[in-house]
């Protein structure tokens, strides 16, 4: 008799490490100065990728919602694990 076992998800550190890669791939084409992006923590359970984005631009809050679609839309494409982004903004203007 055969056990049936349940398929295992990739570790959460190869998780992690794609997440930042990914950043690293998509931020230069934003070009947005003064502003550095990233990963505070990734929880498997959820899917979900807390993201904490400080910068010194006057409009941080408005633009971060803005530019963040994108890289979520561009990080669920490469991270198939990734269900939702949470971003923690840290303005210093």
């Amino acid at each position: 008799m055969s056990v049936l076992r349940r398929k295992r998800g990739r570790p959460q550190a190869d998780i992690e490490h794609d997440i930042r890669r990914g950043l690293a791939e998509i931020l230069p084409i934003l070009r947005i100065d003064d502003c550095a992006i990233e990963l505070d923590g990734f929880d498997p359970a959820t899917g979900t990728a807390i993201i904490h984005v400080t910068g010194g631009c006057q409009d941080c809050n408005a633009s971060v919602v803005t530019f963040m679609q994108g890289i979520e839309v561009q990080l669920k494409r490469r991270i198939t694990e990734l269900k939702l982004v949470v971003v923690n903004v840290d303005s210093t203007a």
